[in-house]
């Protein structure tokens, strides 16, 4: 669980305490959840590419997207799969760049790891 209260998805660019504004690991500036920064870190010193997080402020598992060549690392690093949209279309290709953070997680299919 995070310490997210009355937080909405896709709230970019609004006042949040629960959010960081950091630089990536692509060299921009974006906001992170606090809950997830480290784990991001932690991604980004082995030279993980990733595009977007989210800690699922208490409503759902929280989730990474990584870049399509980091699929295999990924799970060599133990990470599961997101099948964010289930029965439909993955993210953008066959195999889903969408993993579930091991630093938050809400319900037992998949505890937190980190």
């Amino acid at each position: 669980m995070c310490d997210c209260e009355n937080v909405g998805f896709g709230t970019f660019g609004q006042p949040n305490q629960n959010r960081t504004a950091v630089e990536t690991c692509m060299g921009r500036i974006q906001e992170i959840d606090n809950c997830i920064l480290a784990e991001l870190q932690y991604l980004w010193k082995y030279h993980i590419i990733t595009f977007a997080s989210c800690c699922g402020h208490n409503k759902v598992n929280g989730s990474i997207i990584v870049d399509e060549s980091e699929i295999n690392k990924m799970k060599l690093m133990g990470y599961v799969q997101a099948d964010i949209w289930p029965g439909k279309r993955k993210f953008h290709e066959e195999e889903s760049t969408w993993f579930y953070t091991k630093s938050v997680a809400i319900t037992n299919k998949y505890p937190n790891q980190w």
